[in-house]
């Protein structure tokens, strides 16, 4: 597939759009957790639920395994991924984006690692926000390096690390 298509893989937009993404890390599917997913998101969340997409993905295989050499992969500690998407097409529609988003997360908050994926961690909040997506020693790693190779912080935006 020729690089420029791979957004056809998710039938994503070709255009720009204003939208909400969120990522939690989850340890395991248990039927508690399972059973509060279906309540935040699933038939019982109504046909007005505002999120376009909620979903979780199963993990584990080689993204679970130690890596042979440095990295800063985070997440081989978490056996699934959950992952939403809401449309913010106008201030009322946003709202309700945010509100969704925000009681699915903090539901499903207890079955989680407390860290997300950078790729899809959504919009960056502060520094602590920014920094679930990797573990503390990594995140420190992180900063150092780039106390070392990018001390005036000029690449720093999105989820940028902050130099130490």
């Amino acid at each position: 597939m020729d690089h420029a298509a791979l957004d056809r893989i998710h039938l994503e937009p070709q255009d720009p759009l204003p939208a909400r993404e969120s990522c939690l890390l989850l340890r395991d599917l248990t039927p508690e957790a399972v059973a509060t997913f279906l309540d935040q998101a699933g038939p019982a969340a109504g046909v007005d639920h505002p999120l376009l997409m909620v979903e979780v993905r199963h993990m584990g295989g080689a993204m679970a395994r130690p890596s042979p050499v440095e990295d800063a992969v985070c997440s081989r500690d978490a056996l699934y991924f959950m992952d939403s998407v809401g449309i913010l097409a106008a201030p009322p529609a946003a709202e309700a984006v945010e509100q969704a988003t925000q009681r699915l997360y903090t539901a499903m908050a207890p079955y989680g690692t407390g860290h997300t994926m950078v790729n899809i961690h959504g919009t960056p909040g502060d520094e602590q926000d920014r920094a679930r997506a990797w573990t503390p020693e990594v995140y420190d790693r992180l900063r150092h390096d780039k106390a070392t190779y990018d001390p005036a912080n000029l690449l720093r935006y999105g989820h940028a690390v902050t130099p130490a």
